[in-house]
């Protein structure tokens, strides 16, 4: 499977402005894409879309964002993907935009999800702020491990696998905590994210690769590919039994936990997607997030070794069973293959990478890409 979506590294402006893509997400019609961008001349990113060839940006006045303009003068843009949301970076806190009418559920799930997290193994951001389809949340000292695990010079592999070791620890002690009966009431107000729904998240992602590549000589064999993958997939995500439901993170990756150049307690963001869920939903998604870092070349061998090392020390720790494990691995593995064949300079080679089912040594992004 070699076609992926055309979308280019560099675009150009309609004042001549060069921009280099940093993120990309599929558009509502084949070959339309939703694009983050940045330049060297530029402080922090923007959002656009890219529709026949051209590249039209979207200024502080997002009208699918009415509260943008008032808020982008506080600070710097550091995520803006068009028409549905915005996070700037002002002094010490950041502020989440929202469209209209989102900030409330938004605000109900960060309550819901931290309840349990307080005083617990995990420092995470402090609600300090709600405004209309705005939410201001206090900054939380460190570096993504995803940072951390490239920094060879500051950062040695002993200090990296005591980080590891930190966050597993952390991690099962914290899911025990927030699934048992103590937060029962918090719990169950959480949406639910089983097997049913994370096919149902897998296939928006199939769907729309499936719309951009439609009619394309060259994408019928990826069609093809990506449909007996998805059957694969399916059937071992609903061969049960599932292992029991708890509090889960619901978008757990190495740039949601931080760490600082002292070890101590991990930090943790983001929680938008927190819901009642299988462990193996979180620890699999991380677990496949650093295969595809290593794919990237952007994780040592030794290093993803250390990192994989200690997710499967938290999932043994909270009882998941292997064929969970295994089933939820591979939904996010075809879902980053789809996710990231639009996204320079990844799409020429993620999905021949991550379509693989298979576990072992990820194999390396090929020199140049």
């Amino acid at each position: 499977m070699t076609w992926h979506p055309p979308v280019p590294r560099r675009v150009t402006d309609p004042a001549g402005k060069e921009w280099l893509v940093s993120r990309s997400w599929p558009g509502v019609a084949a070959g339309r894409y939703v694009l983050e961008v940045q330049s060297p001349g530029h402080p922090g990113v923007r959002g656009g879309f890219f529709r026949e060839g051209r590249f039209v940006p979207v200024d502080a006045d997002d009208s699918k964002l009415p509260a943008l303009a008032h808020e982008s003068p506080k600070g710097e843009t550091v995520v803006h993907r068009a028409h549905k949301r915005a996070v700037l970076r002002a002094g010490d806190t950041y502020i989440k935009v929202f469209r209209p009418d989102q900030s409330e559920a938004a605000t109900i799930s960060h309550v819901l999800a931290t309840a349990s997290l307080a005083g617990g193994r995990f420092r995470t951001p402090l609600m300090t702020a709600a405004r209309p389809d705005v939410l201001v949340f206090s900054r939380v000292e460190g570096r993504p491990y995803h940072e951390l695990g490239q920094d060879h010079a500051t950062v040695p592999d002993g200090f990296f696998a005591g980080m590891w070791a930190d966050w597993s620890q952390a991690w099962a002690e914290t899911v025990a905590r927030a699934s048992s009966s103590d937060f029962r009431t918090s719990l169950e107000q959480l949406p639910l994210h089983d097997a049913e729904e994370e096919l149902v998240k897998l296939r928006r992602w199939i769907d729309h690769w499936l719309l951009h590549s439609a009619g394309i000589p060259e994408a019928e064999q990826g069609r093809a590919a990506l449909l007996a993958q998805a059957d694969d997939v399916t059937a071992a995500l609903l061969a049960g039994p599932s292992d029991p439901l708890g509090w889960a993170h619901g978008d757990l990756h190495d740039k949601q936990i931080l760490g600082t150049d002292d070890a101590g307690t991990p930090g943790l963001l983001d929680f938008d997607e927190a819901c009642r869920a299988e462990a193996a939903l979180d620890l699999a998604n991380l677990d496949v997030h650093l295969e595809l870092r290593r794919r990237q070349n952007l994780l040592s061998g030794q290093r993803f070794a250390i990192a994989h090392a200690s997710v499967v020390s938290a999932a043994s720790r909270l009882h998941v069973s292997p064929d969970r494990f295994e089933a939820y691995a591979a939904s996010a593995r075809l879902r980053l293959a789809c996710m990231y064949s639009f996204r320079p300079p990844w799409g020429s080679w993620s999905v021949r990478y991550l379509m693989s089912q298979g576990r072992g040594q990820p194999e390396q992004a090929e020199t140049g890409t």
